[in-house]
């Protein structure tokens, strides 16, 4: 399951709380959004608008690492750059918070040549295993409560006393996604069961987290089930008819129908030559077009 979407459910329902976590000088919050940058496809994490002790408004833009990425601190700073283009007298501030050790890939861009440093870009970082999840459930901020199972010497014990807290200090409107979010990050350390019946499972079903959780992980296995049957199809033309040309795989990468894939699946199984497997092929390419445009 991606974690960005509950961290940035979080963000929005508690962003005041994270504000110590992330390091940076702030007063209050004026905005959170999730913005989509312009000529892309990308969305950023999280960007708090915030406003400095001085009174300064700023733009603190938040990227929540959860998988091993090389690529995470140029995205960061293309992010920060595209939004300074458009918004160039604003401060623009980028922070990753690295959610476990294994996907912690530095706090510095480092240019290398013949192995001397030329040009550093340091990033700033959060490693929340370095904060204490006891100190975290102790600070009365329920935005850190929610994420203390990912910090050090978290145990079923704290995800309790934080589920406990969620549910006597929480505004009505927000109790049942910070209990979702909280029960993500504690799977590891508590049972699933355990924290059913501590919170209710009433209480859980209330979130619209869930529903929308449950979609991602239905797409993201309907997506893994496609991949499979694309490799299944290519190994087996592959094995059946060695001659076939490479321009097929770019055929079989555009059919992203489950039924469709099985039944070319069958139809290779039976095919007398290649000519008839790209006829095949060709077919259900232009019936998945016709799915996105019916004017093909």
């Amino acid at each position: 399951m991606k974690t960005d979407i509950p961290l940035k459910r979080l963000a929005e329902l508690r962003g005041s709380d994270l504000l110590p976590l992330l390091g940076v000088p702030a007063t209050a919050i004026r905005h959170v959004a999730t913005l989509e940058l312009p000529a892309s496809a990308e969305r950023l994490d999280t960007a708090l608008t915030l406003e400095s002790p001085g009174g300064q408004e700023y733009l603190l833009v938040v990227e929540w690492q959860g998988y091993r990425d090389f690529s995470v601190l140029w995205r960061l700073a293309s992010y920060c750059a595209r939004i300074g283009q458009r918004m160039p007298t604003l401060p623009i501030v980028g922070c990753v918070v690295y959610l476990a050790p294994a996907f912690d890939i530095g706090d510095s861009l480092r240019q290398v040549v013949d192995g001397m440093p030329v040009q550093t870009w340091p990033v700033h970082v959060v490693r929340l295993w370095e904060h204490d999840a006891a100190a975290a459930v102790a600070s009365g901020a329920l935005g850190l409560m929610v994420l203390s199972p990912l910090m050090a010497n978290a145990s079923a014990q704290l995800v309790e006393a934080a589920a406990q807290a969620v549910l006597r200090d929480a505004p009505d409107e927000q109790q049942a996604d910070l209990l979702v979010i909280l029960g993500i990050f504690g799977e590891p350390i508590i049972p699933l069961e355990r924290f059913i019946r501590l919170v209710g499972k009433e209480q859980l079903m209330a979130s619209d987290l869930v529903s929308y959780l449950m979609e991602e992980q239905n797409a993201e296995r309907e997506a893994r089930s496609i991949e499979r049957l694309q490799r299944t199809l290519e190994g087996l033309i592959a094995l059946r008819f060695p001659e076939a040309p490479l321009r097929l795989a770019g055929t079989i990468h555009s059919i992203a129908d489950e039924e469709r894939l099985h039944q070319l699946v069958l139809a290779v199984g039976g095919a007398a030559d290649i000519q008839s497997v790209e006829a095949a092929l060709n077919r259900a390419r232009i019936d998945e077009s016709r799915l996105v445009d019916p004017a093909v």
